[in-house]
């Protein structure tokens, strides 16, 4: 896999860049380390909560190592949800355990199935070797 594309790189360290796609979703990167990139594609839709993060480990310009992060803002959201359903729905006490489980792990499973698809873009566009079709300054004013 080659380095990151010139587009998605960040001018410094530490900076975040976020590059806006034609279709409305949008890849950002942040240079966290020498070598080390954190990058998130956020889909178009508003589900953006249920997208990983990916840390990216580069040595002597080939990939070193991928590690996926899940997105944590997912699980506070889940939990807000559970509460609400178990206090207006009177939930049996007997059942918490149970359905907060189950929900962990819907969750782990969803953030699986949308960090694939998101791992594909990133592949696709920041690792491609094709050019990106970004939206260019005039189209993001309008």
């Amino acid at each position: 896999m080659n380095h990151i594309s010139m587009e998605f790189t960040p001018s410094q360290l530490g900076e975040t860049k976020k590059v806006f796609l034609k279709n409305g979703s949008s890849i950002s990167t942040k240079w966290k380390k020498e070598n080390e990139y954190i990058i998130r594609y956020k889909p178009e839709n508003y589900a953006d909560y249920y997208s990983p993060y990916f840390l990216f480990q580069f040595e002597n310009r080939t990939l070193k190592r991928m590690i996926p992060y899940p997105n944590k803002r997912s699980f506070g959201y889940m939990t807000i949800i559970m509460i609400g359903f178990i206090y207006f729905k009177g939930i049996k006490p007997d059942l918490y355990l149970t359905l907060i489980g189950f929900s962990i792990v819907f969750v782990f499973l969803l953030q699986f199935v949308v960090g694939i698809a998101a791992y594909k873009k990133i592949k696709n566009n920041v690792f491609g070797k094709n050019i990106t079709k970004i939206k260019e300054t005039s189209e993001l004013k309008n």
